[in-house]
């Protein structure tokens, strides 16, 4: 691109420009960086991963993974930054860019905030989990604790088959001292108070790391980002040195079962693998993404945050599955009969292996640690998408005001947060978390998808990304711009709404309110969309045009018979100046009119 041009460019936008010193901007580009890793790398890459890796035919279901994760992930993360730093909007403001779906904004805000609620209850599982591993001796290692019951058994070689009626100890610790869990939704007999401590004192985490938004939260993103790789590297080279490691590991990634890549189910999880773990359509990127200077170089923290964040995945599967190895190595109970997905992974059956190793403590500590800075890192950047967009929206303007708010507001997600911290609270954790989860965010990724891909359009990209970075887009991303992503998108969407399972825990199955909860949940959510994209059409007045369509058009009127000339010529003269008013009006002649001029 020629100089020339360039300051063309420059001196065009100079004004835009100026407009935005208010705006605060990252200390520095690393920082953005941090949070971006912190952000995408969650919780999801530690227990969701692996386990779909395990099920969906090892390595097929990381080919299926890498091609979502390229065609889908990476488009929308790189879009998500362009937009936000191109206009320096959050979620709410940032839809002009294409006001039909102005109400993507604030349902994922919404979509957000339940997210956080249930996200940081699971950490507050974690907290209590590390501090139980400062005791002397692990107590989900023995059956003679106070929440034991006769049903704890210790599984060794040659007693595999009675395990079938029996809990092993870490099971019983995570159900009965942990969540002290009721029978279900409908009966919460109480609250747990260890939960709820432990909660409170990660919402007060939060609000520290973020009273002063990203200025603080830029800073303990260091913390949140590296860490959890220290951690993740430890285990890693613990787990695999121990024996049966290997076995465990061909288990997760050696077994190749590529006719697992004709069914759909694979694509759908590997698809909804990667919105989870990269955050996509949640306005966590958009808010993060406005505080940017102009010319940042996000193209290149796009590629480098979701490949850093795809091989995190594989990654935490080496340490998770090297040790279930070993354990089944211990224990004689297979692999797969190990690996579940979800909390159970990482409150049962990983704790349990860690406690047969030497100096289990320590190990504990390790993966604890690692579980809380990796769910913080998310949690942190989605309750900034939350808090910044309040402000926004009730347009705190001093700093006092907008620290109270953040207090005021991190204290109101306690309590709400403390519904899933009575003795029936996993059950409802469960449920919100399925409700939102999936449906939810495939519905916005796909709108989001339509709209910046096809709407916007890529020449419109295209001269952004010129204006902001001073160079074209390359052929890999009008590629995916123009087909790909929407294309895969609307498949996946279409495909995800049709399979519509019901949701259950375990063997558990929910009362029939539960599901109308589930259900209002996802109202709330989709509420907003289907709300603006309504009054924006109505308020286009494209419901007045359709509405003119379906009336007749001015031509219509009634064409009368011609008739002979020796029936009575009064009403012949009547008839054609009604008839005329009507021709001189719609500039027609008509029939009848010509056959009075014979006459």
């Amino acid at each position: 691109m020629s100089t020339e041009t360039n300051h063309h460019h420059h001196h065009l936008h100079l004004p835009f420009v100026h407009h935005h010193h208010h705006h605060v901007h990252w200390e520095n580009p690393i920082e953005f960086l941090m949070t971006c890793i912190g952000f995408a790398v969650g919780l999801g890459n530690v227990w969701r991963f692996p386990f779909l890796c395990f099920q969906n035919g090892g390595s097929a279901f990381v080919i299926a993974f890498v091609i979502m994760l390229v065609l889908i992930g990476l488009p929308l993360f790189f879009l998500e930054l362009t937009i936000s730093q191109f206009s320096k909007c959050g979620p709410l403001k940032v839809w002009k860019i294409s006001p039909l779906f102005r109400g993507l904004g604030l349902s994922s805000v919404i979509l957000t905030m339940f997210v956080c609620l249930y996200y940081n209850v699971i950490i507050c599982y974690c907290l209590v989990y590390l501090v139980s591993s400062f005791v002397p001796k692990l107590p989900w290692i023995s059956c003679d604790n106070w929440w034991n019951t006769d049903a704890c058994f210790i599984p060794s070689e040659n007693s595999t088959l009675i395990a079938d009626h029996f809990d092993s100890p870490s099971k019983q610790f995570f159900y009965k001292f942990v969540l002290e869990m009721s029978d279900g939704i409908d009966n919460p007999i109480g609250m747990n108070w260890k939960l709820v401590c432990s909660l409170f004192v990660c919402w007060m985490l939060a609000f520290l790391s973020l009273y002063k938004g990203i200025q603080s939260l830029g800073k303990v993103s260091y913390v949140t980002a590296i860490f959890p790789y220290i951690m993740l590297f430890a285990l890693i080279i613990r787990g695999v040195t121990l024996p049966g490691s290997m076995k465990g590991i061909i288990y997760y990634i050696g077994s190749v079962d590529l006719s697992k890549l004709l069914s759909v189910k694979t694509w759908i999880d590997a698809a909804s693998q990667v919105y989870f773990c990269l955050s996509i359509a949640q306005g966590g990127l958009i808010t993060l993404g406005k505080h940017n200077k102009f010319n940042y170089n996000h193209q290149r923290t796009s590629f480098f945050v979701v490949i850093l964040d795809g091989l995190t995945g594989l990654i935490a599967g080496l340490a998770v599955f090297s040790v279930l190895g070993f354990m089944s190595e211990k224990t004689g109970v297979e692999v797969k009969d190990l690996a579940v997905g979800g909390p159970g992974l990482s409150f049962i059956v990983y704790p349990e292996a860690l406690s047969l190793m030497p100096f289990p403590w320590i190990w504990c500590i390790f993966f604890f640690l690692m579980m809380i800075t990796i769910g913080f890192g998310s949690l942190l950047s989605l309750a900034e998408c939350v808090l910044d967009s309040l402000i926004f929206y009730f347009k705190i303007q001093k700093k006092v005001n907008k620290t109270i708010f953040r207090f005021v507001a991190c204290m109101l997600f306690f309590l709400f947060g403390c519904s899933m911290t009575t003795k029936g609270g996993y059950y409802l954790l469960s449920l919100i978390e399925s409700y939102t989860a999936v449906f939810p965010v495939i519905i916005f990724a796909t709108f989001e998808a339509i709209a910046l891909c096809w709407c916007y359009g890529t020449k419109r990209i295209n001269e952004d990304i010129k204006l902001m970075l001073n160079f074209e887009l390359n052929a890999f991303w009008k590629l995916c711009f123009n087909f790909c992503t929407p294309v895969l998108a609307i498949i996946i969407g279409i495909i995800t709404l049709s399979s519509n399972t019901e949701v259950t825990l375990g063997s558990y199955r929910y009362p029939y309110w539960a599901h109308l909860i589930g259900w209002a949940i996802i109202v709330i959510n989709i509420g907003p969309l289907v709300k603006y994209a309504v009054c924006e059409i109505y308020q286009s007045q494209v419901l007045k045009e359709l509405y003119k369509l379906t009336q007749p058009s001015d031509d219509w009127k009634p064409v009368f018979d011609a008739k002979k000339p020796e029936e009575n010529a009064q009403n012949e003269i009547n008839n054609t100046t009604q008839v005329m008013s009507d021709t001189n009006e719609n500039g027609r002649i008509n029939s009848a009119y010509e056959l009075t001029e014979k006459f």
